[in-house]
């Protein structure tokens, strides 16, 4: 096969590994286990390890998002994520995020996020890593459940989307009775920011805060921090939450301040 034929079979193959990503993506029923080697090296009728360079050139380029340390497959990326559906209030509370979401990290060592609401959950549109061993990442182009996760809650509590219909445990601390979630969800408003204690994964928790479209405007997303319940936990997340408000009442500051 000639180079031409070989870098249009190449093309083609990723092409159609996009094609099973966004499928995947659009079956609620499948989205959450992901799109592993295994499957395309079926699709493709390649090998698994041509399948699985495939993947992770797409993963790189952004098209794709690789399983964090877990047996789940990969998950449609942020390249197409965050180019198509979104808002312009959205695109530009993306753009402005992550400096805020570098001082969110430093502030309390923990892992930052920023996520909007969309495809019936908290896509995270911005994510910065800790240094630190044990941490708790939440990918770029990462759509999370609303009920589980504190930005979904905050989502949900501001009223960027609607409270789901099915609310599957994901732990035992999984709030999944709506009577419950919605006193829960006022609560939240009330304080001014959302916990995850423990309610997506165990072992793993977050805080997050809304952000606004200016001082008096509408919600537009909200930013976060996620980490081990050794160090998010009931002595701590009172000290932490106030740093995450802080840091999202400075990003709706930026957002005044910035023109459209």
């Amino acid at each position: 096969m000639s180079q031409q034929g070989v870098e249009r079979s190449s093309l083609e193959r990723g092409l159609r590994v996009i094609r099973l990503l966004i499928e995947l993506e659009s079956d609620p029923a499948l989205q959450h286990r992901g799109l592993s080697v295994q499957q395309v090296s079926y699709e493709l009728g390649v090998h698994k390890s041509t399948a699985s360079r495939i993947l992770q050139t797409l993963a790189k380029e952004g098209f794709a998002v690789a399983p964090a340390r877990s047996r789940r497959g990969y998950r449609l990326g942020p390249a197409l994520r965050s180019r198509f559906g979104l808002t312009t209030a959205q695109r530009r509370f993306r753009h402005l995020a992550s400096p805020f979401l570098q001082e969110l990290v430093g502030l309390t060592g923990e892992c930052a996020h920023g996520a909007v609401a969309a495809d019936g959950g908290a896509l995270v549109v911005d994510a910065i890593e800790t240094a630190q061993s044990l941490r708790v990442v939440l990918e770029k182009g990462r759509l999370l459940p609303l009920h589980s996760t504190s930005v979904g809650k905050c989502l949900l509590a501001w009223e960027l989307a609607p409270l789901p219909v099915e609310l599957p445990a994901r732990t035992g601390h999984t709030i999944t009775d709506p009577g419950l979630l919605r006193d829960h969800l006022a609560t939240v408003r009330s304080l001014g920011y959302a916990v995850d204690s423990e309610e997506n994964h165990t072992g793993g928790c977050g805080i997050s805060a809304p952000v606004f479209e200016g001082r008096d405007g509408p919600p537009v997303g909200c930013i976060g921090i996620g980490g081990p319940v050794q160090r998010i936990n009931p002595a701590t997340v009172e000290d932490l939450a106030r740093q995450v408000t802080l840091v999202a009442d400075q990003l709706t500051e930026a957002i005044v301040d910035t023109p459209a």
